[in-house]
């Protein structure tokens, strides 16, 4: 009985322990490319059931091709696997007891010449996927209105922000450069590329931290790096020239033309580009002026502006060149109304302000970069540049000043204009030399910069002070001219020293110079003003108090000393660094004339970076830099600036380089199989001596006098979580985007005193200002139209420890939702609402506005390389241009003019010598669908894509 007993647990363990192999069914292969025998990456892999064919689950190939489809239950699937610029392969297979595991080896996908043709596309395209440091998001997976720009579509991208200046944020980073096909496109200047490619043409956008070219070359961190865009070019794209041709007119006289055509191959590109318009689409960057491109309706002001630029890149085994060239011309009308807070001690004063102003201003900027590999072991890096700008500019404006009673206290009219030109040479070589094999190595880098500028400024004031019933009457002129050269020399050394871990030493030395001279002159006694002014001869008297004739020459050495340790899971790398500093002014003019104004600073600091990787797609990574900066020379003047007898500003000499500590934690994951992706970054900077202000404020008058003093207490803190995930069928899409940050500004006030015997003791205060922030996103995507909903709240506390009475809280609140049709006939509508609210803000600029902007395009002409489109921005008459800015010793309200409300008609033709072939695409276009939608036939031209709108407004040369 007790054998038998035995026997039937024997029989029955069998039957469960089969019964759960086949519960652990497995299909299993690995996506190869029949021509080149290489892995085919995220190639979208879909298993149906028979014989209904309902959906079962989906999955993307590996970095090594290699895919697992795990947990099918008995029964008959066809597998579908396909993927962009290949033919789609069908597989069908059972799972049954005796065989619950299926291995289909290596599948060999052929490229699909009939897609140049039209061609089926069928793609499951994860909205974002992570490569060990590098978030990846796939183009398609994200719909832009037909005919738009790459801005269009960072806009889309989880934790992306494109502020009104053009300004991009990623994950609470900067974008300092865009790459395309990892070359570097129009070097430093990431709005040429977002105003200007078209999104037709992207198959993914990579966004990571791109190391300096002594990171890069040596693994030291030199705290240089920059985060980047990386743009994945379609194959389909890299065979010929392709290009857009855009016109476009309006109302409200606006006008738009403008031009692309670019050449990709793998190993080379070429593109230029070439724009002319007044809807804002500024196509360059100004050189050394941030925040003058504006984004479609916003922006400080109206800008019309023309530009053109080429840029081009190549590379062999041995060498890679490239560069680019470009011209902008810009002309800018903006009308600003504010109103201004000034912290006081315990109290405060009122100020609002009105200002008109013109600019024009040529811009000019070119740049080449070399990297030879003359064999295995040398390395040689040449990076020169060059730029200039000449501006032209004019304003004039009314303010007033009240008390905290809100009683008058004075009123200012004023003028001014003025010319200026600046330029700037400079450049890098670096040559580095592998010594064995092993790791050991030496570099030697050498940079250079010389910056040149002079500008004539002419200011006219009327000032009326209520409380002595006076009036201040100035006129004057100034002449600036500042020159500057500086030049740096490193070493580099790294030595192995036991497996994998590698001792660094380095050693720099710094030597700036720079000169800064600012003559004053009073305009002539009873000189006619109106005809005279912007004419130097009415200019002649000297005034000396207000000059100034300043050198200043600023050295540093540091030696850093680390080690660096790789691993498989983790990397580190811990040192410390030696920083003396030597800084000496000399001036010839002005208050400070003979004053010995010299300084010695020695800097101390550990360094730490610390990397750890759980799997490919989730790491940690914990890092702190220290760093000191000199401070501008226009800050050690004597005399910043005289020329508004309410705003004083004085420099000073005695100021001493800066130092800041910076701590960041960086964390993300990507979960392959549900698609879902977690990214949280964390950092805090602390500076010392750090330049803040020390103001004197005249109750009689409303005037200020500011001087600039080293302090330490000023800090910040900042941090982000975003949290992507599919839904249902993948069709659905969730995103959240969290942000945090808090800081501390000091500053120092002192009053007069009521009984006029000068100025009360200065007492310091601390603005303590808190930012919070919460956005989701829900995305729906099907074949015939897609839809997003969209909610925000930002909230920010601006508190200062004097002025308990005074905190300011506002909160912004937005509901928006866009949405894509494809209509019959290659018609498609495109609309986006937002509806914004505002809450404590001045109440004078304080707007709640609804913002709806539509449009209408249709294709035509062989291939469908035409459209023409209909736009209207700004269909209800409400935006308004809002912000509100946060010091140490102020808080401002601030209201640009917008372009308000037009539409626009633009004629936009695509072409391409792919001999009459379509790219292969992926664009929501008039014959595309979604990820994961099944096969739908697609024929001709470039799938609805092409020149057009770039942030907000229209346009895409811009």
């Amino acid at each position: 009985m007790k054998h038998k007993l035995t026997l039937l647990m024997l029989c029955l363990f069998s039957v469960l322990s089969l019964e759960a192999q086949t519960n652990r069914a497995l299909v299993t292969g690995k996506v190869i490319d029949n021509t080149t025998k290489t892995p085919v990456e995220q190639a979208a892999i879909r298993v149906l059931s028979l014989p209904d064919s309902t959906f079962v689950t989906g999955i993307s190939s590996k970095k090594d091709g290699s895919f697992s489809v795990p947990s099918l239950k008995k029964g008959r699937y066809v597998m579908k696997i396909s993927f962009i610029g290949y033919a789609p392969l069908t597989k069908f297979f059972q799972i049954t007891s005796a065989k619950p595991t299926v291995n289909f080896g290596e599948v060999l996908m052929k490229p699909d010449a009939v897609m140049l043709k039209g061609a089926t596309v069928t793609a499951e395209a994860p909205p974002v996927t992570v490569k060990e440091d590098t978030m990846v998001y796939n183009a398609s997976a994200y719909r832009v209105p037909e005919g738009s720009m790459l801005e269009d579509l960072v806009k889309k991208i989880p934790g992306a922000e494109v502020s009104s200046d053009g300004s991009i944020t990623v994950n609470g980073k900067q974008i300092k450069k865009i790459m395309v096909d990892g070359k570097e496109f129009f070097s430093s200047d990431p709005k040429v590329a977002m105003k200007n490619l078209p999104v037709n043409m992207i198959e993914n956008v990579k966004a990571y931290d791109k190391k300096s070219d002594l990171a890069r070359i040596t693994g030291i961190d030199d705290g240089d790096e920059e985060t980047v865009l990386d743009l994945t070019v379609k194959k389909g794209m890299k065979k010929g020239l392709i290009g857009n041709l855009i016109a476009g007119t309006g109302s409200q006289n606006r006008y738009e033309t403008g031009a692309m055509a670019s050449q990709f191959k793998d190993n080379s590109q070429f593109t230029v580009v070439g724009s002319a318009n007044n809807t804002n689409n500024q196509g360059f960057s100004e050189f050394g002026d941030a925040g003058q491109g504006m984004s479609g309706n916003a922006g400080s002001g109206i800008n019309a502006s023309k530009s053109i630029g080429m840029n081009f890149a190549k590379s062999t085994d041995k060498l890679e060149v490239g560069g680019n060239l470009k011209y902008g011309k810009s002309d800018k009308d903006a009308r600003m109304k504010s109103s201004t807070e000034n912290f006081l001690g315990q109290s405060s004063s009122f100020g609002t302000a009105e200002n008109a102003s013109r600019r024009f201003r040529d811009d000019v900027n070119g740049d080449f970069r070399l990297e030879w590999r003359p064999d295995t072991l040398t390395n040689i890096i040449f990076r020169p540049n060059i730029s200039y700008s000449h501006t032209n500019s004019f304003s004039n404006g009314v303010s007033a000043t009240f008390n905290n009673t809100h009683a008058s206290v004075n009123d200012r009219k004023s003028k001014s204009d003025g010319i200026s030109n600046y330029l700037s040479l400079g450049g890098n070589v670096q040559i580095n030399r592998k010594l064995n094999n092993k790791g050991r190595s030496i570099t030697l880098r050498a940079e250079s910069g010389y910056n040149k500028n002079n500008s004539d400024n002419y200011s006219y004031s009327k000032t009326y002070f209520y409380s002595n019933d006076s009036t201040d009457l100035r006129d004057q002129f100034i002449d600036n001219n500042g020159n500057s050269y500086n030049y740096k020399l490193q070493m580099v050394y790294v030595e192995p020293i036991f497996n994998k871990r590698f001792l660094q030493f380095r050693y720099s030395f710094q030597n700036s110079y720079s000169t800064s001279d600012k003559y004053a002159y009073n305009a002539m006694d009873n000189y006619p003003y109106e005809t005279a002014f912007n004419s130097k001869s009415y200019y002649n008297d000297y005034i000396d108090s207000l000059s100034n004739s300043l050198s200043n020459r600023y050295m540093t050495h540091q030696f850093e000393l680390s080690l660096r340790t790789i691993r498989t899971k983790y990397m580190y790398n811990i040192g410390f660094s030696l920083e003396p500093q030597t800084s000496k002014s000399n001036t010839t003019v002005g208050p400070n004339k003979g004053k010995d104004l010299s300084q010695n600073v020695l800097n101390f600091s550990p360094t730490f970076d610390f990397h750890y990787r759980f799997s490919k797609q989730e790491q940690l990574r914990i890092m702190y830099r220290g760093r000191s900066s000199a401070p501008d020379i226009n800050n050690l003047q004597a005399v910043i600036d005289n020329t508004d007898p309410l705003n004083v500003r004085y420099g000073n000499p005695d100021l001493k380089p800066s130092y800041s500590n910076r701590f960041m934690l960086f964390f993300n994951n990507y979960m392959q199989e549900s698609q879902r992706s977690i990214m949280m970054n964390l950092s805090f900077n602390n500076t010392l001596n750090s330049v803040a202000s020390k103001m004197r404020y005249n109750q009689e008058t409303g005037g200020k006098i500011t001087d600039l003093v080293n302090v330490n207490g000023n800090w910040n803190t900042q941090g982000f979580l975003s949290f992507n995930t599919p839904l249902g069928n993948k069709k659905f899409t969730l995103s959240t985007f969290s942000n945090a940050s808090y800081s501390d500004a000091v500053s120092f006030t002192s009053i007069t005193n009521q009984s006029g015997g000068g100025y009360s003791d200065s007492q310091k205060s601390t603005t303590h200002n808190l930012n919070l922030g919460q956005k989701i996103t829900g995305n729906y995507r099907s074949d015939l139209f897609d839809f997003s909903l969209n909610g925000a709240i930002n909230y920010s506390l601006a508190k200062n420890n004097m002025q308990t009475k005074s905190n300011r809280e506002t909160f912004n609140y937005l509901l928006g939702s866009n949405t894509n049709i494809n209509l019959p006939w290659n018609i498609f509508l495109s609309s986006d609402v937002n509806y914004n609210i505002k809450s404590g803000y001045s109440d004078a600029l304080q707007k709640n506005e609804i913002l709806w902007n539509a449009q209408l395009s249709k294709n035509f002409l062989a291939k469908n390389n035409a459209t023409i489109r209909f736009k209207i921005y700004d269909i209800l008459h409400q935006q308004s241009n809002l912000s509100r800015t946060t010091s140490e010793s102020m808080m401002q309200d601030i209201e640009y003019n917008t372009l308000g409300s037009y539409f626009m008609v633009h004629f936009v033709y695509r072409f391409n010598t792919l001999g009459g072939k379509a790219p292969r695409s992926r664009r929501f276009g008039p014959d595309d669908h979604g990820p994961g939608d099944g096969p739908r036939e697609r024929r001709g031209g470039f799938g609805g894509g092409g020149f057009g709108p770039g942030g907000g407004g229209p346009g895409g040369m811009m």
